[in-house]
């Protein structure tokens, strides 16, 4: 019979972690060693630094970029277009990175933002004259990130999410003017353009793919349908001449780009597997370079046809089509780097990064093969090793935000985004095991050692629904993938023991709204390929999190509000107890925020941003620090944990 804690778990706080933020200046130049006395220590912060400049864009022979920061401030970067020397740098106060950079006909350059102070999207102005940078304020209040922006001589556009609102700021009168969602429901305005009549068109998503035309004043005129059928976002438009360009990234992991004749209003033609963040930047005349499957090519807009151009050397990450200078075509990565074509002489070249890199938001842990302790980064990613005797650490820079990490069989295993794919990492270079774009599916949160089986789960691409229960047997490579395992779930937990996986879930996918009513936790038999059970075992709870057995063989789960134990034999729910509240009846995306782990005698979680010790017995809590995004028990014992770019340790004793 179940049984239910009906009292509210005691919270006896602990330790608090200091708030505070760091620049790549003030880093320490290493990591002390994990400290001998018992509880929590701050260790200062991993060697997890890079460039991230998603937002660029090139004027005379300038180019700005954005560079994103963990705990911020983002940096405006300003270099020379013709040999990418650092010119400037300036901080984006209350920013954390930006992918919206737009330069006005005056040349004053505006940058819309996410992250940062309140959650909130924000305007800059950077004026080349005064060399200054003046913060604008939050365009939309409700809004949380600019994703594009788009000067013109009187006013400067911005498109925003979780809401896809459209605004204007006057660039005379310095009001700023919420024009609405072009298309209600849709979550993203993408990208925009501005035509020379002052049209603007602004790219939606996360399904519609649709494109809005509205007057200058905002007034919707006409919603153009995609010439394709497929859901994801209208990502990248422009308009060059009497043409409207627009690149769509569907949820199936699909690049065209479609070009529509603004004066006939009529598609003309479609060009597959685009992979340049900007379609209309290398305009010259009829036609217009992008990258494609890697190259650079011209395509012609009136005919369509395209011409190979033998350059293939942009640097790594998204890569950015800007514009011209002189003969060169001047273009970035998204890790920083500049890149060249020469039209007359038909070649390419990388220039010297240099940008500041800026420490990397620690995205996972896990306890490595070697005894240290790894993390992974956000965005332009790298991982880091940590070995907790002497503080020695090990950065490798060219590795993808990892989402989830696990030690199989003596080697280090990584979950990384997006495109579901799962790496082995040897300690030289990751191997690529499996890519699951084509499965839908984008971020794999939680790996676990299963027998001769790595197990892990996905939560699907934006736009698409139904995650997916993966196993790959790394020696033979034979891979099974069990898509909606759990009909329209993700899958952001697993655990194992005596051949079976033990999963849960979210019902939350790549869409902004639930697919269920509540969240699950099953059981699947790996060698009679078959669910076992299925259990809800939080009513009303919408995402679950990480499980863990203990050392008595039990079934843990920690959600955002509860702790159970679950009988892992029939997924009957033994006991609950309710630790915290939760918004679950305003919640759009909730996939994974919680870590569990077993280890002397005491379940250790995180979840909403602080860290506990739980007695299994009682099912009390008591808080260790806050506030913390990651969980993990190193092979020394201890438990480490992180916030932004910063690393703790809590001595077990």
């Amino acid at each position: 019979m179940r049984r239910a804690l009906t009292a509210a778990c005691l919270l006896v706080v602990s330790l608090a972690v200091p708030a505070h933020a760091e620049t790549a200046a003030d880093a320490p130049a290493s990591t002390p060693p994990a400290p001998a006395q018992c509880g929590f220590a701050d260790l200062g912060s991993l060697p997890l630094t890079g460039a991230t400049t998603a937002g660029t864009a090139l004027d005379r022979d300038r180019v700005y970029s954005v560079t994103s920061s963990a705990s911020g401030p983002a940096l405006l970067g300003i270099r020379d277009a013709d040999d990418g020397k650092l010119i400037a740098e300036h901080p984006l106060p209350r920013a954390l990175g930006s992918w919206a950079v737009s330069v006005a006909p005056d040349h004053t350059v505006y940058v819309g933002s996410y992250g940062g102070d309140e959650h909130k999207g924000r305007l800059f102005r950077y004026d080349p004259d005064d060399d200054e940078v003046t913060e604008l304020g939050v365009p939309v209040a409700t809004e949380t990130f600019v994703w594009t922006v788009a000067a013109t001589e009187d006013y400067v556009y911005g498109g925003t999410s979780s809401n896809g609102r459209l605004f204007r700021y006057d660039t005379d009168t310095g009001e700023t003017k919420d024009l609405g969602s072009p298309v209600p429901g849709q979550g993203f305005i993408r990208d925009l353009a501005v035509g020379h009549d002052g049209t603007v068109y602004a790219g939606m998503g996360s399904s519609s793919m649709q494109v809005a035309v509205l007057s200058p004043g905002g007034h919707v005129r006409r919603i153009l349908e995609p010439p394709i059928d497929a859901t994801g976002w209208a990502y990248d438009v422009d308009v060059v001449g009497r043409y409207l360009l627009v690149r769509y990234e569907t949820s199936a992991a699909k690049k065209p780009l479609a070009v529509y004749d603004l004066k006939r209003r009529t598609w003309l033609h479609i060009t597959e597997d685009i992979d340049s963040l900007t379609v209309g930047g290398a305009a010259r005349g009829q036609s217009v370079h992008l990258v494609q499957k890697g190259e650079l090519i011209r395509l012609d807009l009136r005919s369509g046809r395209t011409r190979k151009l033998g350059m293939s050397e942009f640097g790594e990450g998204g890569i950015r089509t800007l514009g011209w200078h002189g003969t060169t075509l001047v273009g970035t990565s998204s890790t920083g780097g500049i890149w060249h074509y020469n039209r007359r002489t038909g070649r390419g070249k990388l220039l010297d990064g240099s940008l500041t890199g800026r420490p990397v938001t620690i995205r996972s842990m896990a306890e490595g093969p070697d005894g240290r302790l790894y993390a992974g980064g956000f965005f332009t990613g790298g991982l880091a090793a940590y070995e907790p005797a002497t503080g020695a650490t090990q950065f490798w820079p060219r590795v993808g935000q990892s989402e989830g990490m696990a030690t199989h069989k003596g080697k280090l295993y990584l979950g990384v985004y997006p495109g579901g794919r799962i790496y082995e990492f040897d300690g030289t270079e990751p191997k690529l095991l499996l890519n699951l774009t084509e499965q839908e599916q984008d971020r794999p949160f939680s790996l676990v050692s299963a027998g001769d089986w790595l197990a892990f789960g996905t939560v699907p691409k934006s736009g698409t629904v139904g995650g997916a229960l993966g196993l790959i047997n790394p020696a033979t490579g034979e891979s099974r993938i069990k898509r909606n395992i759990i009909p329209g779930h993700s899958v952001v937990g697993v655990t194992y023991r005596d051949g079976v996986v033990y999963g849960a879930t979210s019902v939350f996918g790549g869409v902004g709204k639930p697919l269920d009513t509540v969240a699950k936790v099953f059981a699947y038999d790996i060698a009679a390929d078959k669910l076992l059970w299925q259990s809800a075992p939080v009513p009303g709870d919408l995402a679950l999190g990480e499980i863990a057995f203990d050392d008595k063989g039990r079934l843990w789960g920690l959600t955002p509000d509860a702790l159970y134990e679950m009988d892992p034999a029939t997924g009957e729910t033994l006991r609950t107890a309710r630790h915290q509240t939760y918004p679950w009846e305003t919640a759009t995306q909730v996939w994974h925020d919680t870590n569990l782990v077993f280890h002397a005698g005491y379940l250790w979680g995180k979840t909403q941003g602080k860290s506990f010790k739980i007695d299994p017995a009682t099912m009390r809590m008591t808080l260790i620090a806050r506030p913390v995004s990651n969980l993990q028990k190193g092979a020394d014992g201890n438990m480490y944990m992180s916030r932004n770019e910063r690393f703790y340790t809590y001595r077990v004793c």
